[in-house]
């Protein structure tokens, strides 16, 4: 079953199917031309499903072509190239093959070159793609595996607003970097559309479960209820544990219990991994001020960044959740 971080994925290339070109281009050095259209083919594979006998196999996350549209003497003419582009949870004996098969089906079905891109959703998933190639007689240097090795980190406010998809799927593909999740999460919520709430939902799954039940507390509780409604619509959710723990929020059962296993990890954590707990509770308070809107001057950022004290650093995460200014966030001892 897609998990909530796989169809997060699938989602952002589907909203802006561009970004896979643009990242081919960019992050794999292949040199592209600018298309005028870049169209989902997804249709062009499911038809040929029942040859395998099974209609739910035989079907990428996503297929996708580009072309530019040229003039020539006996009219236009269409270039271009095609995409395969498949998300991966896990390792899968049967999925190293098949990624050859959706290549070579869709490259005949469109007359184009194809390309095939995993994007991998853990570092084993990762090293197992990379590996792929070289499996094969002789070896292949075609498959694009897009990982936390080389997707460009989005950390300026500035160029996600230009491009949130990219920057959502730097958070995703960068699971727990709160520097890159604070940036996409802020630009996400200034979204007017139905993206909004999608990636919000997604983006909040990739967070350590303490880090999750902060950051919820921060939005609104009209914010918390849209977004908690959206997950327990979602697919990803029907799982179990998470469906129950969601109706519990909602109805205020679990609060008790949620911190105080939050105090308990956090306590457990201190040890051993105190730098980078530090710097974990940093980014954490960073990420409430910039969820609540309130306005962080140099001096302040600068206070942050520099405590030394997990408990003052945890003081400050939950008065910023309440907070309306600064001076409420630092209030106290």
């Amino acid at each position: 079953m897609p998990t909530s971080l796989h169809q997060g994925v699938v989602c952002v290339f589907q909203d802006d199917p561009r970004l896979a070109f643009d990242l081919a281009r960019r992050v794999f050095g292949i040199e592209l031309p600018r298309f005028t259209h870049v169209t989902n083919r997804k249709a062009e594979l499911d038809r040929f499903a029942p040859c395998f006998g099974d209609t739910g196999e035989l079907r990428p996350d996503l297929a996708l072509s580009a072309t530019v549209k040229r003039h020539h003497a006996r009219g236009h003419v269409h270039k271009g190239v095609a995409m395969i582009l498949e998300v991966q949870k896990k390792v899968d004996s049967l999925k190293r093959w098949r990624l050859w098969v959706y290549w070579a089906l869709l490259a005949e079905r469109l007359q184009l070159t194809t390309m095939v891109m995993v994007v991998p959703l853990s570092d084993a998933v990762s090293r197992w793609a990379r590996s792929l190639g070289r499996l094969e007689v002789p070896a292949r240097e075609g498959l694009l595996v897009l990982d936390r090795q080389n997707m460009p980190r989005v950390t300026r406010l500035d160029e996600a607003r230009r491009r949130p998809s990219k920057a959502v799927l730097s958070a995703l593909i960068h699971a727990g970097d709160l520097e890159v999740f604070r940036v996409a999460m802020r630009v996400t919520l200034e979204l007017a559309d139905d993206r909004r709430w999608r990636y919000a939902s997604s983006l909040l799954s990739v967070l350590p479960e303490h880090h999750r039940d902060i950051l919820l507390g921060a939005l609104t509780m009209e914010e918390r209820y849209e977004l908690t409604q959206i997950e327990l619509d979602s697919v990803a959710y029907h799982d179990g544990l998470r469906v129950g723990q969601l109706k519990g929020k909602l109805e205020g059962k679990l609060e008790g219990k949620l911190e105080g296993k939050l105090e308990g990890k956090l306590e457990g954590k201190l040890e051993g991994k105190r730098e980078g707990q530090l710097e974990g509770l940093i980014e954490l308070v960073l990420t409430i001020l910039e969820l609540r809107n309130i306005p962080l001057d140099a001096p302040a950022e600068a206070r942050i960044r520099t405590c030394k004290d997990p408990e003052q650093l945890e003081r400050w995460a939950a008065q910023a959740k309440r907070a309306e200014d600064l001076a409420a966030v630092f209030a106290g001892p």
